[in-house]
């Protein structure tokens, strides 16, 4: 019992300590936290947790992982897009389209798994904003870098969602009827929100007397699990994964809402502060050392060369824009980490069953490999911020 104790305790200490260590380390926090939980794997390998503490560290990760994937989606800048010029583009389109032709070229020459050409075709912009934060970039290289990064982000989860639509359903009627589903609820879900939005403009007033000042930090927080939540049931609902509906309910309130930055920095301090700590640890803990082997090392390996080399390829349309090579070979590398879209692949196909733990093994490890070796190899070609 005790034992159990102290393997419980060590987790909640690891949510609150890992962010004051991984500076000294030049780790990313959520890197951090992933390697935690393979510490504590280590030093409690020979542990079996009763079912009691199990369930309490799955849930607190389930609530974690949806949270971050509705994150993910809610970080989605839609204004940005609609300032681009018809040459930005095109440009982001044929860089997004050679991304997937690469990953499905690579997939069929080498007789790859689908799933492989999805982990090697992935993007996405968490960890990517923090990166950026610390380096002196050109405003216009950044903006087309993270719009190609989110919409990148969307299409990984997308093909995702398709992709459990087909391992549910096949080929069949029922694949199409399904998507008419969530067209049609996505259409009432968007109806909803700008219903709120309308009733926010019409009787501000009125709408400000029923909430405090106080509380609106905690309305904004309630509203918004409230909408994940919902849209979570009806994708569990009809058979698909409930954190891809957290994503997609993360996007389409993003693309209502423009001015989301008051309540997305409350729920991310909320979310990264609590609750998606204990989702890194419990990968963490999901790592199987008796998997690990020459041939495991190898594909892993492949994985983090190929995921770069796709990015690489996909990224020379940005000489169309005027970016230098030196710039082309960054946006490359910012697009070799997307720490949460792999995670996420990983844990959806391995809770599905199409992956084992060997599988799901190679994936953290290509996470981890990745969001340590790109964005080092990103702060060394770029030049940093300069303090005053």
């Amino acid at each position: 019992m005790e034992a159990q104790l102290l393997s419980l305790i060590l987790i909640i200490l690891g949510v609150f300590v890992i962010p004051f260590i991984t500076p000294f380390f030049r780790l990313p926090v959520a890197v951090g936290e992933l390697l935690y939980g393979i510490v504590l794997l280590v030093l409690f390998r020979h542990l079996q947790l009763d079912r009691e503490t199990l369930l309490y560290i799955d849930f607190l990760s389930f609530l974690g992982f949806s949270l971050l994937m509705f994150l993910a989606g809610l970080e989605i800048d839609w204004n940005k897009l609609e300032t681009l010029s018809g040459k930005e583009k095109l440009v982001i389109f044929l860089l997004l389209a050679t991304n997937l032709s690469v990953s499905a070229l690579l997939v069929v020459k080498f007789h790859f798994p689908f799933e492989v050409g999805l982990l090697l075709s992935s993007m996405g912009i968490g960890l990517m904003l923090s990166v950026l934060r610390e380096l002196e970039l050109p405003k216009n290289f950044i903006q087309i870098v993270l719009i190609a990064g989110s919409l990148g982000e969307v299409l990984t989860l997308f093909i995702l969602t398709l992709y459990d639509l087909y391992l549910s359903f096949g080929l069949g009627i029922s694949l199409w009827v399904h998507l008419l589903l969530i067209g049609i609820f996505g259409i009432a879900f968007v109806f909803l929100l700008k219903l709120m939005k309308l009733l926010v403009w019409l009787f501000p007033e009125k709408i400000a007397s029923l909430v405090l000042e106080e509380t609106k930090a905690a309305v904004d927080i309630r509203a918004s699990f409230a909408l994940m939540l919902l849209f979570m049931a009806f994708t569990s609902f009809i058979h698909i994964e409930p954190i891809l509906g957290a994503f997609i309910a993360g996007t389409l309130l993003g693309f209502i809402f423009r001015e989301k930055e008051h309540f997305e920095e409350r729920l991310s301090a909320f979310g990264y502060g609590f609750l998606i700590p204990f989702f890194f640890i419990h990968v963490g803990l999901s790592f199987d050392f008796s998997a690990v082997s020459p041939l495991f090392l190898k594909m892993t390996f492949i994985l983090v060369l190929g995921i770069f080399l796709v990015k690489l390829l996909s990224s020379l349309w940005l000489k169309m824009l005027g970016f230098s090579l030196r710039e082309i070979v960054l946006a490359a590398l910012l697009f070799s980490f997307p720490f949460t879209v792999l995670i996420a692949i990983g844990k959806i196909l391995f809770e599905k069953g199409i992956w084992n733990s060997t599988d799901f093994g190679v994936v953290i490890l290509l996470t981890i490999l990745s969001s340590v070796i790109y964005p080092f190899l990103v702060k060394f070609l770029a030049p940093k911020k300069i303090t005053q």
